[in-house]
């Protein structure tokens, strides 16, 4: 079915010459309760118009924010479910934000239904004004790809699995994949993988990706990869297991941006490492008390086996630290803390370096995707203070989330870092028109952005 997306506001003039009759169609309007409201949208018949194509009718008062523009297109989206539809776009505005709004339009079209018996099949939609749709594509493509992978079952999602499915994302592109194994990782020093990998009969891995590796500058990403944590030893309640297969949205979402930088032709250089492990308890796993070595020789002493996050982030911060890269940064679904604080839809952000911090929110102003600063504060380093190690792999209840990352930042050498603690809005608790329940890939954006306009 064809149909035009219409745009206005109330105040455009432009309006009623669409239609026949000024009167008949404000008698339509008002039998369907229609008000010039943002976000109120509504089908109108061909038979109202001067042309000859059925109109969707969508308000836009008070969209001003990317975020805003987005959530309208994800309702038009949610609207258009029903029949395949070429959109053609009428904005009678003039200044109406049409990217966004076709990102949530597009956005509002995921689904995961891979374990359904009955599978409904997704109607098209095609855009027959715009040519220039392929960076929105690659977005969505991105993030429905990491929301898969978050999504999966941890019975299927096992190491190999994981790995299977980043090369083949990856075979068309540009980037570079290597892949090592558990007795690589002993032999070179990687305590925390090993440690935490040490109670699963799968065994650890640790993928890393690179793309651009010629380029002036160099962004290293690290992305937390437990796909599934039981809490090891340590262990969590049934209840705050149910959602475990969804503590490897970091290193998926560092997938991500990696192809999404790589299908955009970015003239940077980006360099992704993701351990791979499950925490489960067994004969075999680490205990609290327990003493790790890790890639940088710094010790941790593991008194809750159930914060193994910040291990295998440490080793990877570690070893991504020796290239010397502009910047490094991690992302990772790595504190309960980080959502007592900012809740559910706002990610914490921590940095060692001020102009990083204005880079990042300066490239994100307008992004859909919150995130905060929350302090780094040295303060607090007495928390993770050891009595037989250098450091202790928890500093309690209070302020977790930055005892965690003031731990991460022992690893980083002294570079340009940031951490995103995406704990909260790594996955969405109810379904919403763009987050729908599961996984988000809240953070791919973000980081693209800022990768996009670092200079």
């Amino acid at each position: 079915m064809k149909i035009i997306l219409t745009i206005l506001n109330e105040s455009n003039n432009e309006f009623f010459k669409l239609f026949k009759d000024k009167k008949q169609i404000n008698d339509f309007l008002e039998l369907n309760s229609f008000l010039f409201n943002k976000n109120n949208l509504i089908f109108v018949p061909k038979d109202f118009l001067n042309n000859s194509e059925n109109i969707l009718l969508v308000c836009s008062d008070n969209c001003e924010t990317q975020s805003d523009w987005i959530h309208l297109g994800a309702l038009v989206g949610n609207e258009l479910k029903q029949k395949d539809y070429d959109v053609l776009i009428d904005d009678l505005t003039q200044n109406a934000d049409i990217d966004s709004l076709i990102f949530g339009l597009m956005l509002s079209k995921y689904s995961f239904d891979n374990f359904k018996s009955y599978k409904k099949e997704q109607n098209k939609i095609t855009f027959a004004d715009k040519t220039d749709l392929q960076e929105i594509k690659n977005k969505v493509d991105a993030i429905f790809w990491t929301r898969d992978m978050v999504n999966y079952p941890a019975l299927v999602k096992s190491p190999t699995f994981f790995k299977d499915s980043v090369e083949r994302l990856t075979e068309s592109s540009s980037i570079e994949v290597t892949t090592y194994d558990e007795a690589w990782l002993k032999e070179n020093n990687f305590g925390g993988i090993v440690g935490v990998g040490k109670g699963s009969e799968r065994k650890p891995i640790f993928m890393i990706g690179e793309y651009n590796k010629d380029a002036k500058i160099q962004i290293s990403i690290i992305g937390k990869g437990v796909l599934f944590d039981s809490g090891g030893l340590s262990l969590k309640s049934p209840s705050g297991m149910e959602t475990m297969k969804s503590d490897m949205a970091g290193a998926a979402t560092a997938w991500g941006v990696i192809k999404l930088v790589a299908d955009q032709k970015l003239d940077i250089g980006v360099k992704v490492y993701t351990p791979i492990v499950e925490n489960m308890p067994s004969g075999k796993a680490i205990r609290p008390g327990d003493v790790l070595t890790l890639r940088n020789s710094k010790t941790i002493e593991v008194l809750n086996t159930d914060a193994e996050g910040r291990l295998i982030m440490a080793d990877a911060l570690a070893y991504a630290s020796e290239a010397k890269p502009t910047v490094i940064c991690d992302i990772a679904t790595l504190t309960g803390s980080a959502y007592v604080a900012l809740g559910m839809e706002i990610g914490a952000f921590f940095t060692n370096n001020v102009s990083i911090s204005e880079k990042f929110f300066q490239s994100n102003n307008d992004s859909h995707e919150k995130f905060h600063e929350l302090p780094l504060f040295q303060g607090y380093k007495k928390m993770i203070n050891s009595d037989i190690a250098d450091m202790q792999n928890t500093g309690g209840r209070f302020g977790g989330s930055i005892t965690a990352a003031l731990l991460l930042e022992e690893f980083v050498d002294n570079l340009d870092w940031f951490h995103l603690d995406i704990a909260g809005p790594g996955r969405s608790r109810e379904n919403s028109l763009i987050y729908p329940k599961g996984g988000t890939a809240f953070g791919l954006i973000s980081l693209f952005n800022f990768i996009k306009n670092f200079n």
